[in-house]
C-alpha cells in the first residue's frame, strides 16, 4: 500500500474518531489519559493511531544495515 493511500487510511480513522468524540457524552467526560467508559471510542482511537503509524512508518526513510 502506498504512503499516500496509508495517509486517506489515517485520515479517515481520525475523521471517524473525532465525529465520534463530538456525540459521545463518555468520551468527552473521559480524562486525558484515556478512561474507557466508551468501547467505541477506545477502538477508534486505536484504530486511528495505528493507521498513523502505519503512514508515518511508510514515509520513514530507511536505514542501511550494519553489520
Amino acid at each position: 500500500m502506498s504512503a499516500a493511500e496509508l495517509d486517506a487510511r489515517a485520515t479517515e480513522a481520525y475523521t471517524a474518531y473525532v465525529i465520534h468524540l463530538y456525540g459521545c457524552h463518555p468520551c468527552q467526560d473521559g480524562d486525558a489519559s484515556g478512561d474507557d467508559a466508551c468501547t467505541t471510542g477506545t477502538r477508534l482511537r486505536e484504530a486511528w493511531k495505528t493507521a498513523r503509524n502505519a503512514s508515518l512508518r511508510a514515509r520513514r526513510t530507511p536505514h542501511p544495515a550494519t553489520t
